[in-house]
């Protein structure tokens, strides 16, 4: 037999898939989504270990009363009071108004279904339909989706061209570690804390470098008094003494007045270099990015250095032996980019 879900009912099934502890429960929702696939009822039946007959009967279910009413039965008590539909708006909601706690969540519950919830109560359902507590993220408001596509586009055909060993492609990006620990999340046991010491000082490591987008364990990386258009020639010419045999080496870097001085690019001109520039207001396409935040992770949130030397000499033993990382980096720096879009915030 041929089952077709819609796309919201496909997603609702999943979201309920992924929550659902109860054995039965979860055959009723997976065979749905079995048949949805093309399966066949004999398949269907060798996966979840269930007669065709029941295979049928959920089938012609659903197609007669609906998700809804199929789900309400085997979800009444795992859900709680909320019927699957009332989740379902109640999901919505969430995802399009920001709720900074819970009461706010059960005032609004209690307002569109007279329905009452304690704020812990509240809590305990949006952990069983998925949600967490956790911070928001702040994104450029000026990201324009329609130019980052365009980006990654380039990108993939830049990536084409260097099938023939003959050109390279690099991010490139100035990073300033802070001599100071950083307090951060970690598996504490509860009712103690974990104490981290700190230094008073604010003493920076300035690091202009370069990875390659193909290869995450090569990064050029120099320290400089400051990461600027000098320091930035001094990391390029580094980068050509490496890649003699390259035909072109593709350099994708921000818009820092340093990556756009014009001495600089008439310097690149006359070498093998040819300048890329991310669209404007685009750090989620600069790769580089990503092990500015493994390095955080690494060396500095959870570390503690008494002095400025040894905070320095960690950063440096970092970059120089970054190949016992290979393993880590290679699943982290992927060409795999997230498009921002602030255009449609008013």
């Amino acid at each position: 037999m041929t089952l077709k879900l819609t796309d919201t009912d496909r997603d609702a099934l999943r979201k309920f898939q992924r929550n659902v502890s109860d054995r039965s429960a979860y055959v009723k929702v997976t065979t749905l989504l079995l048949l949805d696939k093309g399966l066949s009822i004999s398949e269907v039946s060798d996966y979840l270990g269930i007669d065709g007959s029941t295979i049928y009967r959920y089938a012609n279910s659903y197609q007669k009363d609906g998700l809804s009413t199929y789900l309400q039965t085997d979800y009444q008590g795992y859900w709680g009071r909320l019927s699957s539909l009332q989740i379902s708006e109640l999901r919505q909601e969430l995802n399009t108004t920001l709720y900074t706690d819970s009461k706010q969540i059960a005032e609004w519950i209690t307002s569109r279904w007279q329905i009452n919830y304690t704020p812990a109560g509240v809590v305990d359902l949006l952990n069983r339909i998925g949600f967490t507590y956790k911070q928001t993220k702040c994104v450029p408001c000026e990201a324009d989706a329609e130019k980052q596509h365009s980006f990654i586009e380039k990108l993939e055909h830049l990536i084409e061209q260097t099938a023939d060993n003959e050109s390279v492609i690099y991010f490139a990006d100035g990073v300033h570690p802070t001599h100071n620990t950083r307090s951060t999340h970690a598996w504490i046991e509860k009712g103690t804390e974990r104490e981290q010491p700190t230094v008073s000082g604010r003493d920076r490591i300035n690091i202009n470098a370069l990875l390659n987008a193909q290869n995450p364990t090569d990064v050029i990386a120099i320290e400089c008094k400051s990461v600027n258009s000098q320091s930035t020639k001094q990391l390029y010419e580094q980068v050509l003494k490496v890649n003699p045999d390259k035909k072109t080496i593709y350099i994708i870097s921000d818009n820092a007045k340093y990556y756009r001085n014009k001495e600089l690019l008439e310097w690149t001109q006359t070498t093998k270099i040819v300048p890329i520039f991310l669209p404007p207001y685009s750090p989620n396409l600069n790769l580089i990015e990503r092990l500015w935040k493994f390095l955080r992770k690494e060396k500095i949130n959870t570390c503690f250095y008494r002095t400025k030397e040894k905070f320095r000499q960690a950063i440096l033993e970092f970059f120089e032996n970054i190949g016992r990382y290979q393993n880590e980096l290679a699943s982290l720096l992927t060409l795999n980019f997230h498009v921002r879009n602030s255009q449609s915030y008013s």
